[in-house]
C-alpha cells in the first residue's frame, strides 16, 4: 500500500499542499466514470492548491480570474507529478484535471464531471461541505481550486471529519450577488451559473446565434462588441469565472491582519 503521506510530500513540493485518498468503492456514484477513465483505479488521490485570498477579494475581477488559472495550473502540475511518481513505482496513474473528463450530451451539458472532486475531497477527509456547498478546507477554507490522480495503486484512505471546518456563519449565503444561496450546501445552479458564467458557453452560444442572424452592418458592429472582446480574452486565457463571492467572504483560513 501506498501511504498518502508519501503522495503528500510530491504534491506539496509542486504546488498542492493539500493531499487525501478515498477508495473509488467509497465513491459508488462516480466508480463507473472513474474507471471508464483508468480499468482497474482502486484509489482517489486529491489534490488542493490555495487561491490568494487578496486576489479574489479583488474589485478587478481580471485579478481574481488570473489566480483561478494559476491555482488550477498548480494543482494540475502537482497531479501530473504524482501521476509520473506513482507510475514510477509500478503502478497506473492518470493526472485529472477539475474540469475534465466531462461530458457535454444531455443530460449533463458539463454540469457534472466523471470525478466529484468536492465530494472526494470530504470522503477523503480534507474538508466538509460549507453552506455555499463549497468544500472548506480547514486551512484555506473555501479558497482552494481542486484536481487530482485517478490510480490502480492501493493508497491509504482517509476518513470524512467528525464535522466540518464551515463556522455556519451564513457570510457565503449573504455575499451572494444573485441570491443563488440559500444554505445546507443548496444551490440554485440557474442563477449562479448566470453569474459565474456570464462570460461562460451559454453566453458565446447567444452571441453566435445573434452574430448569424443579424443584417450584415449588424454583423460588423456585433463583431466589435464589448462582449466579443470578452468572449476572445476568456477563450485566450482559458478562463470563464467571474464570481468569487463565497469563497472570498468565507472566515475560515483567512489570516489574522494586524
Amino acid at each position: 500500500m501506498i501511504h498518502v503521506s508519501d503522495i503528500a510530500l510530491i504534491g506539496g513540493a509542486h504546488g498542492a499542499p493539500v493531499c487525501g485518498a478515498v477508495s473509488v468503492d467509497a465513491l459508488p456514484d462516480r466508480a463507473e466514470e472513474i474507471r471508464d477513465i483508468l480499468p482497474g483505479a482502486r484509489s482517489v488521490v486529491v489534490l488542493a492548491a490555495p487561491h490568494s485570498r487578496s486576489a479574489i477579494e479583488s474589485a478587478n475581477v481580471q485579478v481574481a480570474q488570473y489566480d483561478t488559472i494559476h491555482a488550477y495550473s498548480e494543482a494540475a502540475r502537482a497531479s501530473h507529478s504524482v501521476a509520473l511518481w506513482l507510475e514510477g513505482k509500478g503502478h497506473k496513474a492518470v493526472a485529472v484535471p477539475a474540469f475534465i473528463p466531462i461530458d457535454m450530451a444531455p443530460p449533463k451539458f458539463g454540469m457534472q464531471g466523471a470525478v466529484d472532486w468536492r465530494g472526494a475531497g470530504v470522503a477523503a477527509g480534507i474538508g466538509g461541505y460549507g453552506e455555499s456547498g463549497l468544500l472548506v478546507n480547514g486551512v484555506f477554507g473555501p479558497a482552494v481550486r481542486m484536481g487530482g490522480v485517478v490510480t490502480d495503486a492501493l493508497v491509504s484512505p482517509g476518513k470524512p471529519l467528525s464535522g466540518t471546518p464551515c463556522t455556519h456563519c451564513m457570510r457565503c449565503v449573504e455575499a451572494c450577488p444573485m441570491g443563488a444561496l440559500s444554505g445546507g450546501g443548496k444551490i440554485d445552479k440557474r442563477k449562479c451559473g448566470d453569474r459565474i458564467f456570464s462570460g461562460g458557453y451559454r453566453a458565446w452560444r447567444n452571441f453566435l446565434i445573434a452574430l448569424i442572424e443579424a443584417p450584415a452592418e449588424k454583423r460588423k458592429e456585433l463583431a466589435a462588441s464589448q462582449l466579443s472582446l470578452d468572449l476572445w480574452q476568456n477563450f485566450m486565457t482559458g478562463n470563464y469565472y467571474y464570481c468569487f463571492a463565497c469563497q472570498a467572504a468565507c472566515p475560515v483560513g483567512r489570516k489574522a491582519r494586524a
